[in-house]
């Protein structure tokens, strides 16, 4: 089967769907070429790549964009078209001339997140319009999965449920780098991620004394950029043993956070899938995590971590200390993870769902057409 992959997601949950797909496909990766040149030596080689400018939305270039997309199309002759988000403006112009071929899209969110104001800039008619046009979609979870059907209304078979895959590109990149955890780091908790309120992190500053009084030696970390940054960096001032690291890190900075992290805390209000949650997962590091969405519900099926209540820093406090005052209890969490990365979250495991899954939209497609 041939497969054409555009990358109209994150980056990094991409190329993990790629090269997943590599592995039961041929498979053509578009995106932008910023993004993907720099990885291409990173990248198995049975994946095919098509670097293109990916212009801003407010562009017009972006229809030279699109004129490219299907011209590469056209050159690929795929069986397959899969949209790895659904964050579109521009290509949505390309889906007329698609109508021949069957289309998977992937649904990282349902809804908007509270305060995403970078997912807000695309309109949510062209999102919805390229739903609508979808062979198949994909979401990440049995709770998304429930979102999308009350939302438009397609039966349960036509939305498949692929978890987010461990993103064990960042693994690689810290063995081949020769990374390894610090000597000298203190307990460690990391929160890492985009800086925004919807994250829970007023309640996790407000647990996080409780944690410095019960484990003196702990460090929090928080790692990241967004739109509260400037909020963050007033409210940690004089706060115990808390380190903010802020920007866009290089993926080796964002592999070394990992390796020298104990515990990843994910305090979130609300939430769906994430890609925090997958890193955490290839570096077998164990979680701490609101009991919210399909979060909640991958902590729980894998084991890798304690779920807690949202908005609660009492309970979150609790979690984190019994964490760091057991190595044993840390040990076993991680194991769990490690076992996640390797199993249902591998590339493999995804590679295998993604046959079934193209395969069924070839053949529905296909009867749809003869009818």
């Amino acid at each position: 089967m041939r497969v054409l992959c555009l990358q109209t997601g994150p980056l990094d949950y991409a190329l993990e769907v790629a090269e997943a797909a590599a592995r039961i496909a041929e498979v053509l990766l578009i995106g932008p070429a910023h993004e993907l040149e720099p990885r291409r030596g990173e990248l198995d080689p049975s994946l095919a790549l098509a670097p293109l400018p990916w212009p801003r939305h407010r562009s017009l270039a972006n229809l030279r964009l699109v004129r490219d997309v299907l011209a590469r199309i056209r050159e690929h002759r795929p069986d397959v078209v899969h949209f790895l988000g659904d964050s579109t403006l521009w290509l949505n112009l390309a889906l007329p001339f698609l109508r021949q071929l069957p289309r998977v899209v992937t649904i990282h969110d349902v809804h908007v997140h509270p305060g995403d104001v970078q997912s807000r800039r695309v309109p949510r008619l062209t999102v919805h319009q390229l739903r609508r046009s979808a062979t198949l979609l994909i979401v990440h979870g049995p709770d998304q999965q429930r979102q999308a059907i009350a939302q438009l209304g397609r039966p349960v078979e036509e939305i498949r449920i692929l978890p987010h895959p461990a993103l064990s590109r960042f693994a690689r990149i810290a063995a081949g780098a020769g990374l390894v955890r610090r000597g000298d780091a203190p307990p460690t908790v990391l929160f890492f991620g985009r800086l925004m309120r919807y994250k829970g992190l007023p309640h996790l500053l407000a647990a996080w004394p409780a944690v410095a009084a019960a484990v003196p030696q702990a460090e929090l970390v928080l790692a990241g950029a967004g739109p509260d940054a400037a909020w963050l960096r007033q409210a940690i001032a004089g706060s115990p043993r808390v380190r903010l690291v802020e920007g866009h890190l290089a993926e080796p900075a964002v592999a070394q956070l990992f390796l020298d992290a104990d515990l990843v805390v994910l305090p979130y209000i609300e939430a769906s899938q994430s890609g925090v949650l997958a890193l955490a997962a290839a570096f077998a590091r164990p979680v701490v995590a609101s009991d919210v969405g399909d979060l909640a519900h991958t902590v729980r099926t894998t084991g890798m971590g304690r779920l807690v209540p949202p908005a609660e820093p009492t309970a979150l406090a609790a979690a984190l200390i019994a964490l760091l005052a057991s190595t044993g209890r840390r040990a076993a969490l991680a194991a769990a993870a490690q076992a996640a990365a390797e199993g249902p979250l591998s590339a493999a495991a995804v590679g295998d769902s993604l046959a079934r899954i193209y395969a069924d939209a070839f053949a529905r497609h296909s009867a749809r057409l003869a009818a």
